[in-house]
């Protein structure tokens, strides 16, 4: 019979095979798409959008690329340091809620939900809403909406200002979207993402460039101030 270490020795060398295999596979994976999604609170092409075409990318060809949620959209700083936002003062504090969520909840699993859960309540978006998307997504919503009301929400606000307003070109309204940096257009979302991944395409992706209401897709523009 074989001995004790020719087959520690063999078990080793199948481990080292098999991890040598693993490696080159991960080598070899193509990268994943970035897409960064620039939305505002109560903004119904944002809503449509969420609720829409970007959720069914998500649960449909997530595996394939990452999503950047910018809560920020079309709203401004007056005076240096005072938020105005398109749609009222309930659009900055859902703005906000917003931002702390992704600050607390970084797994896309976790805060995806929660976004199209108070996309959901379009335009009757408030805190009573937010608590409750929060609290079926099984958040802590008392952290929450500390963060929101104080000065980390704020700090958060002016974060995801800096970085909207670096875009280049300039955003002109929300929705806005941009894959590997660069500006697109909402039609075909899908089909779009496929198209720029460089591995094997998921099945989903055979199916992509299906017609969706041309009545969803708008900006809510930035000109409004």
């Amino acid at each position: 019979p074989r001995d004790s270490i020719e087959l520690v020795t063999e078990y080793r060398m199948s481990s080292a095979v098999l991890l040598l295999a693993l490696f080159a596979v991960a080598a070899n994976a193509a990268p994943l798409v970035n897409v960064s999604f620039y939305s505002e609170a109560l903004c119904p092409y944002c809503d449509a959008l969420t609720e829409g075409e970007m959720n069914k990318a998500v649960q449909e060809i997530g595996e394939i690329f990452t999503l950047h949620f910018v809560p920020w959209g079309n709203a401004k700083v007056e005076e240096g340091k005072r938020f105005v936002c398109q749609h009222g003062e309930v659009e900055c504090q859902m703005n906000a809620v917003e931002a702390c969520v992704l600050h607390y909840y970084t797994n896309r699993t976790e805060w995806w939900p929660f976004i199209v859960c108070l996309e959901s309540y379009g335009e009757d978006q408030s805190y009573e809403m937010a608590q409750h998307c929060a609290e079926k997504q099984k958040m802590h919503w008392k952290e929450i909406d500390e963060c929101a009301t104080g000065d980390m929400g704020y700090n958060l606000e002016m974060m995801y200002y800096r970085e909207t307003a670096s875009l280049e070109p300039p955003h002109e309204g929300t929705p806005w979207l941009t894959l590997n940096g660069r500006h697109i257009e909402q039609m075909n979302l899908i089909e779009q993402i496929c198209d720029a991944y460089q591995g094997t395409k998921p099945s989903k992706c055979m199916n992509a460039g299906e017609e969706i209401p041309i009545e969803t897709i708008g900006l809510s523009m930035n000109n409004w101030f």
